[in-house]
């Protein structure tokens, strides 16, 4: 009975996300929000424009920035703070984020490593799948979300083909991801006032982050491995 219940349930989820994914990439083919997205002034007017149902729309595009990625959410993250402030944008992104890493989640564990494969690289799919299935999986799960430079999400397919529990995964999601998205809200809603020599300071460190990436991620990676 147990286990029927469980299939079951496993079905239910399986059913909501594939709806929610295939809402969302028809909502994107129909809607033509990709030409909005060349710039953040833009983008913060194509939210505006859905006066009252703003909260919903800008929900949506952050979930389909996990699911199908067209752009950072921290990016649209700065643009949602510009029409919902600080904390709005936090709150949405937030919710976005998890539920979008749930749905990942679910669709990797429910129909396994075929449909994840469809996504990743074998490359790729080998090198961290390596890694997150070791002895020291959760904690090199947490670290790899919790600092940048790493593919955060494409950890959502690859934890929901490991043996973690989404309950743990949760607790991981819930303290890491929420940083990086407190900086972002911080920075668009201009809690955080960066003169004009900072930003170019920012985009030179953020220019030779992006040339070097590749290096600083096989560095951090082997960093972890031997903690």
């Amino acid at each position: 009975m147990n286990k029927n219940k469980i299939q079951t349930k496993q079905w239910i989820y399986l059913i909501i996300s594939i709806v929610s994914l295939i809402a969302i990439i028809i909502y994107f083919k129909s809607s033509g929000i990709l030409g909005y997205m060349s710039s953040l002034e833009d983008f913060k007017g194509y939210i505006e424009g859905f006066g009252n149902s703003a909260y919903i729309i800008f929900f949506l595009l952050q979930l389909a920035s996990i699911i199908i990625a067209p752009i950072p959410s921290n990016v649209s993250a700065v643009a949602g703070a510009m029409v919902f402030g600080m904390w709005g944008s936090f709150i949405i992104t937030t919710l976005a984020i998890i539920s979008g890493s749930a749905i990942i989640f679910y669709l990797s564990r429910i129909c396994g490593k075929t449909f994840v494969e469809r996504f990743l690289s074998p490359k790729i799919l080998q090198k961290y799948e390596e890694i997150i299935n070791s002895p020291k999986g959760e904690i090199i799960i947490f670290l790899m979300l919790l600092l940048p430079f790493f593919p955060d999400d494409i950890i959502n397919f690859l934890v929901g083909i490991s043996s973690m529990s989404f309950k743990r995964y949760f607790i991981i999601l819930i303290l890491t991801r929420p940083w990086e998205i407190l900086i972002a809200c911080a920075l668009g809603s201009a809690s955080i006032s960066i003169p004009l020599w900072g930003w170019g300071g920012v985009l030179l460190i953020s220019a030779i982050i992006v040339i070097n990436s590749s290096k600083i991620e096989e560095k951090l990676t082997q960093l972890i491995k031997s903690i």
